[in-house]
C-alpha cells in the first residue's frame, strides 16, 4: 500500500514503511495530499503569501533504470542523428524544461527503478511546465509555475529561443503524484501511468463527420491527387502544398510514392474497392493502370521495385552550391521551400545524369507489398486475374528475406541495385506483415520463419530500450510510427499461430504507442490559428522526439486497438481506438474550408498541427502545418474498407470505463 508521510524535509512516498521518493517542501508553504486512488494523490500547496513563481519537486531516491517525458524524452534520447532534447540538460549544464502542452500528459515526468515507478503530473491548462534531471540523491521531478521552456526550444531541425511566461501572484498550486510498486519484475512499466492518465484526463469526444461523408470527401481528394504523365505513367501524387506565387494550393506535380507520405498503392486499391461497391468503371481502369505502371516503371533487377517515381526537376538541383539568394519562395511550394532550406549545402548520391538517387526504404516496400497483395485479392472479387501483382508482392518479400541478417533484422533502406543504404531502425518491421501474407498465400514456411525472426528482433529492441525507432523517414530517431507496424505484426502472428505470447507483446507495443497519445484538450487563445480551425488535441499522437507535432498517423492503429479489445476484452483499447479515429477526422475540408487566407481542396487535411512551441521554416508554432499530404486520406479509406460496420466510426467516445471523478 502506497502512502505519504510527513518528514523533516517535507513528505515522503512510502511503501511498507520504506521511503522511495521525497516530496520536497518549501518555506512559507503548506502541503496537503488527497488520495485519488491507490498510489495516486492530488498534491495541493498553499503559500502564506501570494507568489508569481513556484517549483513543486519530487525526488526518486537513487539511480533510475528508465526515465521518460512522454513524447519528449525516452531515457534521455540520443538515438539517431537529428536535433532533439538529449540527456537531462543542455550543453551549458542547464536542465531542460518543457511547457505543459509539449508533452502528451500535462507537465508529466516519469522514472522507475527495479522496485517502484513514480510520476509527477499537473492540472491541464494551468500555466505550468516540467523538468526531469539527475541530482546527487536521485532523479528530480519538477512541476514549474509559470510556464517556461529553457534554455532553448526545439523546432523542426533547428533550435529556437527560450520562453519565460508570467502569472499573477497566487497562493494555491496543484500537482498529481503517482507511485506504483513493481510487482511484475519487468522494466518500462509506464502502462500504469497511461491507464491512470486516460481515466483522469480523458473525456467524451464526438465523431466530427459521418463515415459516409468522410468516405465521399476522401475519394474526392484521391481524384484531386490523381495525375497522368507524358510518358504514360499514372498515379496519385504525394499531396498538395501552398504556392505563394499563385496564392493557391496545388498538388505536388510529378511526384509519386508507393506507400509513405504518398500512398499511390493504397489509393489505387480504394478505387478498386469503390468500383466493387458502385460499379464506377473509370475508377477501376485508373487503379489497374496505376498498379501496372508502377510495376513497369519501378521494376528493378534486384527483385524489388522503386518506391518513389519523381519527374520533378528539383532532383537535379545542386544543393551544395545553393545560396540563400537562390531561394525564391514565390516560385516554390511552401513545403518545397523548406526542403530547399534544409538541403542547402548537402551532398546527394546521383546517377550519371546528375539526378538525385532515392532510397528504397522498408516502410514503402512493406506497404507497397501489402498494397499489391490487396489489389490482387480485390481484383479477384471483380473477376480479374492479375498474377503479376501477386508476383510483385512476393518478389518484395523474397528481396527482404534474401537480405535478412543473422539477428533477424532487415535494413532501413536499400539502393536501386539492392545494396544496403541504411541499416538501423525498427522500420524494418514494416516488411513483416507482407511476409506473413506471403506465408498465408503460399504455405511456404520460409516466410513464417523469416517473419518470426524479424519480429523477435524488433520486439526485443522495445523490451530492451523501452522505445522503437526510425519509422518516420524524415526523422531518424525514437518515434511513434515504427511501433504501428510492430503492433500489426504481433496481432497477425497471433492470428496465424494462436500463441498467446503475441497478445501479451501486442499489448506491450500498444502501451508504448500510447505514450505518444494526447490525453487532454489544450486550450488556446481566441486569436490562435488552431483555435480558429476548431482543433482538439485530445486523442491525437505526437510524431517523434525531434518532430514534436500532432498528426493523424494513429489512423493506422484504429483497427489494431479494436482487435486488441476483441481479443482481451479490455475496454480501454476500444475507447482509445475511437479517440484515435475521432481526433484524426477533424478539420477536413469540404471544399469550402477557408483558413489563414487559403481555401482548401475537398477531402484535404493538414499532415500535422504544431500544437506547442514547435514550428518549421515558414510556419510558426501553434499553427496547422499547411501541408496536405495523401496519407491521412488513404489511411482513412483503409479503415472504412477493412471494417464493415461503419456505425463504429459514427458513434464517438461517449464514456470512459473507470473514469475518475474530479
Amino acid at each position: 500500500m502506497v502512502s505519504i508521510k510527513k518528514t523533516d524535509y517535507g513528505h515522503a512516498v512510502v511503501v511498507n514503511g520504506r521511503e522511495y521518493a521525497k516530496i520536497l517542501g518549501v518555506d512559507g508553504a503548506t502541503d496537503t495530499f488527497e488520495p485519488i486512488e491507490d498510489g495516486a494523490f492530488k498534491w495541493m500547496r498553499h503559500t502564506d503569501v501570494p507568489t508569481d513563481h513556484m517549483r513543486m519537486e519530487m525526488l526518486l531516491i537513487g539511480e533510475p533504470t528508465f526515465t521518460m517525458v512522454p513524447a519528449i524524452s525516452y531515457n534521455g534520447n540520443g538515438w539517431g542523428s537529428l536535433a532533439e532534447y538529449i540527456g537531462d540538460r543542455d550543453t551549458d549544464g542547464t536542465p531542460w524544461s518543457w511547457a505543459s502542452h509539449r508533452g502528451t500528459i500535462p507537465s508529466c515526468t516519469y522514472s522507475e527503478n527495479d522496485e517502484i515507478s513514480v510520476a509527477l503530473m499537473a492540472k491541464e491548462n494551468d500555466n505550468n511546465a516540467c523538468s526531469l534531471y539527475k541530482v546527487d540523491e536521485g532523479e528530480l521531478h519538477v512541476v514549474i509555475f509559470p510556464e517556461e521552456e529553457k534554455p532553448r526550444t526545439l523546432q523542426r531541425h533547428f533550435w529556437g529561443d527560450p520562453f519565460q511566461g508570467t502569472m499573477e501572484p497566487k497562493c494555491d498550486f496543484e500537482a498529481i503524484i503517482l507511485a506504483v510498486p513493481n510487482t511484475t519484475g519487468k522494466k518500462h512499466r509506464y502502462a500504469s501511468l497511461l491507464d491512470f492518465a486516460w481515466r483522469y484526463y480523458g473525456h467524451a469526444i464526438a465523431a466530427p463527420m459521418t463515415a459516409k461523408e468522410l468516405y465521399r470527401l476522401s475519394i474526392a481528394y484521391c481524384r484531386y491527387l490523381y495525375q497522368e504523365e507524358e510518358n504514360g505513367f499514372n498515379g496519385f501524387t504525394v499531396g498538395a502544398q501552398w504556392y505563394p506565387g499563385t496564392h493557391s494550393y496545388k498538388k505536388c506535380e510529378h511526384r509519386y510514392e508507393l506507400g509513405w507520405v504518398g500512398q499511390s498503392a493504397s489509393m489505387a486499391n480504394a478505387y478498386i474497392w469503390d468500383y466493387l461497391n458502385t460499379g464506377d468503371k473509370e475508377k477501376l481502369d485508373i487503379a489497374i493502370r496505376a498498379h501496372d505502371n508502377w510495376i513497369k516503371f519501378g521494376h528493378r533487377d534486384a527483385g524489388h521495385i522503386s518506391v518513389k517515381i519523381d519527374y520533378d526537376p528539383w532532383r537535379y538541383v545542386d544543393f551544395e552550391k545553393l545560396t540563400d539568394e537562390d531561394f525564391n519562395r514565390y516560385k516554390l511550394g511552401e513545403c518545397m521551400f523548406e526542403t530547399y532550406k534544409n538541403f542547402k549545402g548537402k551532398k546527394f548520391r546521383r546517377d550519371e545524369n546528375g539526378m538525385i538517387l532515392f532510397q528504397n526504404d522498408a516502410c514503402n516496400l512493406g506497404t507497397g507489398a501489402d498494397g499489391f497483395f490487396e489489389a490482387y485479392d480485390l481484383l479477384k472479387k471483380a473477376g480479374i486475374d492479375k498474377p503479376e501483382y501477386l508476383k510483385t508482392a512476393l518478389s518484395i518479400c523474397d528481396f527482404a528475406l534474401e537480405r535478412q541478417d543473422e539477428e533477424g533484422s532487415f535494413a532501413k533502406s536499400w539502393n536501386d541495385d539492392g545494396t544496403l543504404r541504411t541499416k538501423k531502425g525498427t522500420i524494418g518491421c514494416f516488411l513483416v506483415l507482407p511476409i506473413l501474407t506471403a506465408y498465408k498465400k503460399t504455405g511456404d514456411k520460409k516466410y513464417l520463419d523469416g517473419a518470426v525472426r524479424a519480429f523477435d528482433f524488433y520486439y526485443q529492441g522495445l523490451e530492451r530500450d523501452g522505445f522503437t525507432t526510425a519509422g518516420a523517414l524524415d526523422t531518424y530517431s525514437i518515434d511513434k510510427e515504427s511501433s504501428s507496424p510492430l503492433l500489426r505484426d504481433a496481432l497477425a502472428l497471433y492470428e496465424i499461430t494462436g500463441d498467446k505470447k503475441y497478445v501479451e507483446r501486442a499489448e506491450k507495443i500498444a502501451w508504448y504507442l500510447c505514450t505518444w497519445m494526447m490525453y487532454y484538450t489544450v486550450e488556446y487563445p481566441d486569436d490562435c490559428l488552431i483555435k480558429k480551425m476548431g482543433y482538439d488535441t485530445f486523442g491525437s499522437t505526437s510524431v517523434s522526439t525531434p518532430h514534436q507535432a500532432m498528426d493523424q498517423y494513429a489512423l493506422r492503429d484504429v483497427l489494431s486497438f479494436l482487435k486488441l479489445y476483441e481479443i482481451t476484452g479490455f475496454k480501454q483499447w476500444r475507447e482509445r481506438a475511437v479517440a484515435f479515429w475521432c481526433n484524426a477526422c477533424q478539420c477536413i475540408s469540404d471544399g469550402t474550408m477557408y483558413l489563414n487566407g487559403r481555401i482548401r481542396p475537398a477531402g484535404s487535411q493538414d499532415e500535422a498541427v504544431f500544437h506547442t512551441r514547435w514550428g518549421r521554416y515558414g510556419v510558426p508554432a501553434f499553427s496547422p502545418s499547411q501541408w496536405l499530404p495523401a496519407w491521412p486520406c488513404a489511411f482513412r479509406l483503409e479503415n472504412l474498407r477493412f471494417h464493415d460496420d461503419w456505425s463504429f466510426f459514427d458513434e464517438g467516445l461517449t464514456e470512459i470505463e473507470g473514469k475518475i471523478k474530479r
